[in-house]
Order: structure tokens, then sequence, then C-alpha cells
């Protein structure tokens, strides 16, 4: 006979197993989404995840916590709440209006995935989902601090000084000072926040043994015009990391989505000897310098060729400027299928295995 607690739990096992057939089909929806094709969206979501959150939820709320596990309890109830939120505005957006309903879904699903990612020693069923399929049988590994550990790790969000914006930034939990660690700096884009495009990075992050960076614009979306002010945030916040963490500088990296990949640009183009290589996805080119030092800088133009924001012809066009300006090593690759949105699956199959055959450059 199983005691209370294992009956507890037994469920919460079925529920977890439950929501990572949403967290994978939601996050497909997020990287597939095109606004002019809403409805179809919501078809296929529902068509996955049907009516699940009433029953979870009435279950929840029928279920008592073993005693000293009601904070856990109220933890994972939020959780769930929020992920039935995100799908609930979801399937509510309007093909005329869809954007209001998209973001607040897609807000609703980051606030929930860091409370599940925080209750993720209760709920190994979801292992999966936080690492690559080939190191899930590293997982104890990768949750094992290393010896002499005295700073936080795991997910962080600071605020913002009187000399940088606020950032997230994630320190893997197997993190050790005695080793030098590569920092991945993550930009989100237009109207986006830095702890939202985080999440695109956690699983290759945590899976492969890297930093990473993902700092908020100081004003809506990075200074284009002005990208000095944006470039002089990042990098306090990079001098501020290199002092509390043991971090490579011979592997830095910079990649970001539509404004976040035109303001990787803008970084990588202004400090070309900070970079091992800059990963821009689906943006574009501003009017700036370009140096003889620049033209060693590796670069991955990622671009989709059903990009509704920006036109595919705009990635071209910097791809074959690069060329013709006599840069060493630039690769394009352009996804025929894809339009203008999130980056889970880029970021691991296509920008991470590029930024891992890069040479190290010389430490500054």
């Amino acid at each position: 006979m199983s005691s209370p607690e294992e009956q507890y739990y037994q469920v919460i096992h079925q529920q977890a197993q439950q929501l990572l057939l949403f967290l994978r089909a939601f996050e497909t929806v997020q990287e597939q989404i095109h606004l002019a094709k809403i409805a179809q969206h919501q078809e296929e979501l529902s068509n996955t995840v049907g009516d699940l959150f009433p029953p979870l939820i009435a279950t929840l709320e029928s279920l008592t916590p073993p005693h000293g596990h009601e904070h856990f309890h109220q933890q994972w109830r939020e959780a769930v709440t929020h992920l039935e939120d995100a799908y609930t505005a979801f399937l509510a957006a309007s093909e005329l209006n869809p954007l209001v309903a998209y973001f607040h879904s897609r807000r609703a699903f980051s606030v929930a995935k860091y409370q599940l990612y925080h209750l993720r020693a209760h709920l190994p069923a979801l292992q999966p989902y936080w690492v690559l399929p080939e190191d899930l049988p590293r997982w104890h590994e990768l949750e094992t601090p290393g010896a002499g550990v005295t700073v936080p790790t795991g997910v962080l969000h600071r605020p913002a000084t009187d000399t940088h914006g606020e950032y997230s930034l994630y320190v893997p939990e197997n993190y050790d000072p005695n080793r030098r660690w590569p920092l991945i700096i993550a930009l989100h884009g237009g109207h986006g926040r830095g702890d939202d495009y985080l999440l695109t990075w956690l699983r290759p992050a945590k899976s492969k043994g890297y930093l990473v960076l993902a700092p908020k614009s100081l004003d809506r979306t990075w200074s284009i015009h002005q990208p000095g002010l944006d470039i002089r945030s990042i990098l306090t916040i990079v001098e501020e990391l290199l002092d509390e963490y043991t971090i490579d500088t011979g592997r830095l990296f910079a990649t970001g989505l539509s404004d976040g990949g035109t303001f990787s640009y803008a970084l990588g183009l202004s400090c070309p000897k900070l970079f091992t290589g800059i990963a821009p996805i689906a943006g574009v080119l501003g009017p700036w310098r370009i140096s003889e030092e620049s033209k060693h800088l590796p670069m991955l133009i990622i671009h989709g060729a059903k990009d509704f924001i920006f036109p595919v012809a705009i990635a071209r066009a910097a791809y074959k400027l690069f060329t013709d300006h006599g840069f060493t090593d630039v690769t394009y690759t352009e996804l025929p299928e894809w339009g203008h949105a999130y980056t889970y699956s880029i970021n691991e199959t296509l920008v991470l295995p590029w930024f891992e055959r890069l040479p190290s450059r010389p430490r500054g």
C-alpha cells in the first residue's frame, strides 16, 4: 500500500506527463507562428492539446498535499494556471488583431516555464524538456554543482542600475569556478524581453555548458539609430559578469532574433575583437561602419524564406555585401519554410553547433 505522499506524487507525475505534451506543442506553435495563419495554428494546437486543463485543475482543487508539501502544491497549481492562461489566450486571438493575445499568451507561457523549472527536482517527468535528448542520461551530473561554488547559479533576473539595463542570466547548475565557461549574449526581438528570450537558450545551454546573458533593451527595442546606448549597457553587464564568473573570454558569442538579430550585427561590428562569432537571426543589417578588423569576425546569418516582417531579400543583400567587402567567414542559411518566429530548434540545431565549431579567439 503506497503512502499518501506517494499517492500524491503519482498524480503529479501523471499531470506532468500530460503537460509535457502541451509544452512541446506550444513551443512548436511559437516557432511556426504566422500572423496570417492564426486560425490554422489555433486549430492545430487545439487538435493536439484538446480540453486538457479543466480536468487537471479540477483534480488539483480536490487534491490535498501531504504535510510539508503545501508550498510545492501552490507553486504547481500556479504554473498549471499560467499554462492554461497561455492556451486560452492563444485560442482567443483574432486574425484581425492577434498581437495582444499572442504576446499575452507568450508571457504567460514564459512565467509558467520559470515556475516549472524551479520545481524541476519534484517533476522528473519534465526532465526531457529541460535538456537535449542526448544529454538526458547526464541529468544528475548537470544538476550537481562544482566544488567551492560561492556564486548564484541557475536562472537569475537582475534589475537595471545607473550603468546598465535589466537582464536575465543562465548559469549552468554544474558551474565550476575552476574551469572557463563560454558566454552567449542572446538579444530579444522588438517588444520582447530578455527573460522570455532566455528560455529559447535554456535547454542547449544547460546541456552543453554555456552561460547565457539575455539583456533587456533600454527602450522598447534596441537603439538601432544610436547603437552606442545599448552597446554600453551590454558591455557593462559583461564586465560585471567577468568579475563574478569564470568566463572564457576567447569564447564570447552574440546572437538575436529580429531586432535582436539586427543589434547583434551592431554589437559584433562595433566590437569585432570581443566576439568569437555572431549569429543574427531574421535581422536587418544597419548602416554601420565596416572596419578591417570586423572582416575577420565569423558570422552565421539565418533567415526564413517566408519571413513576413523582414523579407528574405534583406538577408540575401546583407550576405552579398559582406562577401563583396571581403569578409572571410560568413555563412548564410536560408530556411525555406520558416517565417519570423521564436528560435528554440534553430538555436539548438543550427546556432549552437556553429558556435561549437568555431576556434577560440586569443584571450584579451
